[in-house]
C-alpha cells in the first residue's frame, strides 16, 4: 500500500512539472473559452477540429469550450508551439493550464490529417523557426525577407552568444511572416490551419536562467513578435480566425510517460502478486487433506498391537510409498489447476515454478457502461433528416393554413375551374 501511494505521489509531482500554458490570443465571437480548467494537449486537436466544424473524435471531460453560433465558424486555426518552457509569463489572452501529454508534432499531425480526409484544397502550413534563415527562406508562404536585428536595441542578449542569436533569428523570421500574410493569406471559405514552431527560447533560459533579465527580454521580444502575427492573421481572415499559444516540453512528455507506465506495472504486479497469494492458500488447503487422512491411519497403525505391527511392516513400507506417490500426484494437479479468482481475471500457477501468469479479460462495453460507436458520417446524415423534417414540417403547415384561410369567394383560377364543372354538370 505504501508502495502504491509513493509511486502515485511521484506521478502527481511529475504531472505538475510537465504543466504547461495554453493561451488563446484571439477567439471569434462564435467560439467562447470560459473558466480555467486544465486541458491535455492530446485534446488541442479535437478543440482546433471542433473549433472549425469538424467531427470531434475523442471524448474528453474538458469543457471550456462552446460554440454559440455553428453557420459562422473560424476559417482557419493559427497555433504557436513554444518549445522547452513550461509558462510564458504576462502574455495577453484567456490562459488555461496545459499538461503536456504529447509532442507538438503529434498534435500537428493529427489535427493536419483530419483536413486532408475532407478536402485536399486546405491550407496547412507548419514552418518549424529553428531551421533558420537560410532553411527557410522560401517558406510554404513564400519567400520571406526578415530585417536585420538592430543590435543597439537590446539589452541583455547578444549576438555573439549563439544562443541568443538563434532567438533572435526566430523573433524575426516571425516578424517576416507577419509582414508576408497580407499577401500571402486570403480567406477563401474552406478551413486552414498554421502551425508555427518556436525552439530558440528553452536554449536561451537554460543559459541565462528563467528568472535573469536575459529570459525576460526574450520574452518581451516574443510577446511583441507573436502580437505582429496576432494582428497579421486578424486583418487577412476579418477576425474570423482562432489564434492560439501553447508551451511545450518534449523532454518532460517523454520522463512522465515512462514514469507513468512504471507506476501501471507496480500496480499490476501488486495485485498480481496479492491474487496469487489468496490462490496459493487454496491450493495448499486443498492438497493438505489427503496428508491429514494418511497421518490418522498411521496414528490408527501405531495404537494396534506390535503382533499386529510387525506382520504388517513390509505392508504399511508399500502403502506409505503409494501414498507418498498419490500425495505427489495430487500436488502435481493442484498446481495445474487454473483457479477463478473474479469474474474479470483468472491466475494460472504452473508446475514446479513460481511463475505466475495473469490474465485480464475485458470487460463488456454493457458492464463499463460505455457509449456507442457511431460512424463519422452518422452526424452529417443526422443534421439531413433533421433539417429535413423540419423544413417539410413547417411547408406543410403554411400549405394547410393558405388553404383554410383562402377566401371563397375570391376569383382564382381555382374556384374558376370548379364553377364551370359545377355549371356544366348541371
Amino acid at each position: 500500500m505504501l508502495t502504491r501511494f509513493l509511486w502515485a505521489f511521484a506521478t502527481l509531482v511529475v504531472f505538475v512539472q510537465a504543466s504547461g500554458d495554453f493561451i488563446l490570443l484571439h477567439t471569434p465571437d462564435s467560439v467562447i473559452f470560459k473558466g480555467n480548467k486544465e486541458i491535455d494537449q492530446s485534446l488541442l486537436k479535437e478543440v482546433f477540429s471542433a473549433a472549425l466544424g469538424f467531427t470531434v473524435k475523442q471524448r474528453g471531460t474538458w469543457n471550456g469550450m462552446s460554440l454559440t453560433n455553428p453557420f459562422n465558424l473560424p476559417e482557419a486555426v493559427v497555433s504557436i508551439a513554444v518549445e522547452g518552457v513550461d509558462s510564458l509569463g504576462a502574455i495577453k489572452g484567456k490562459k488555461f493550464p496545459l499538461n503536456v501529454d504529447e509532442v507538438e508534432e503529434t498534435t500537428w499531425q493529427a489535427l493536419s490529417g483530419r483536413l486532408e480526409e475532407r478536402d485536399n484544397d486546405n491550407s496547412l502550413v507548419r514552418i518549424y523557426l529553428g531551421d533558420g534563415l537560410d532553411a527557410l527562406g522560401q517558406s510554404a508562404l513564400g519567400e520571406l525577407k526578415p530585417t536585420s536585428i538592430d543590435e543597439s536595441s537590446l539589452k541583455a542578449l547578444s549576438l555573439k552568444n549563439d544562443e541568443d542569436r538563434k532567438f533572435l533569428e526566430e523573433i524575426q523570421l516571425l516578424r517576416a511572416i507577419a509582414k508576408k500574410v497580407p499577401s500571402a493569406v486570403s480567406a477563401d471559405g474552406k478551413p486552414d490551419v498554421y502551425w508555427l514552431v518556436v525552439s530558440g527560447l528553452k536554449p536561451v533560459f537554460d543559459i541565462h536562467g528563467k528568472n535573469s533579465v536575459a529570459a525576460k527580454e526574450a520574452l518581451t521580444l516574443l510577446n511583441e513578435a507573436l502580437h505582429d502575427v496576432n494582428k497579421a492573421f486578424m486583418d487577412a481572415y476579418k477576425n474570423q480566425v482562432l489564434i492560439a499559444v501553447f508551451t511545450n516540453d518534449a523532454s518532460q512528455v517523454r520522463h512522465t510517460r515512462s514514469l507513468h507506465e512504471r507506476f501501471e506495472r507496480q500496480a499490476v504486479m501488486d495485485s498480481a502478486k496479492n491474487d496469487s497469494e489468496g490462490a496459493s492458500s487454496k491450493v495448499e488447503n486443498t492438497s493438505s487433506s489427503p496428508k491429514r487422512v494418511f497421518e490418522d491411519k498411521s496414528e490408527e497403525k501405531e495404537n494396534l498391537p506390535d503382533e499386529k505391527n510387525n506382520k504388517h511392516d513390509k505392508h504399511t513400507e508399500d502403502e506409505n510409498k503409494d501414498n507418498t506417490s498419490h500425495e505427489h500426484a495430487d500436488n502435481d494437479i493442484d498446481n495445474t489447476n487454473t483457479i477463478t479468482l473474479t469474474p474479470e481475471s483468472t491466475t494460472t500457477i504452473t508446475p514446479n515454478s513460481d511463475h505466475k501468469e495473469q490474465h485480464f479479460t475485458k470487460l463488456d462495453d454493457m458492464q463499463m457502461n460505455m457509449a456507442k460507436n457511431y460512424q463519422s458520417e452518422y452526424s452529417a446524415i443526422f443534421n439531413i433528416i433533421l433539417w429535413f423534417g423540419v423544413v417539410f414540417f413547417f411547408s406543410l403547415l403554411a400549405i394547410c393554413i393558405t388553404i383554410a384561410e383562402m377566401d371563397p369567394g375570391r376569383d382564382s383560377i381555382i374556384y374558376r375551374m370548379t364553377s364551370n364543372r359545377m355549371k356544366k354538370d348541371n
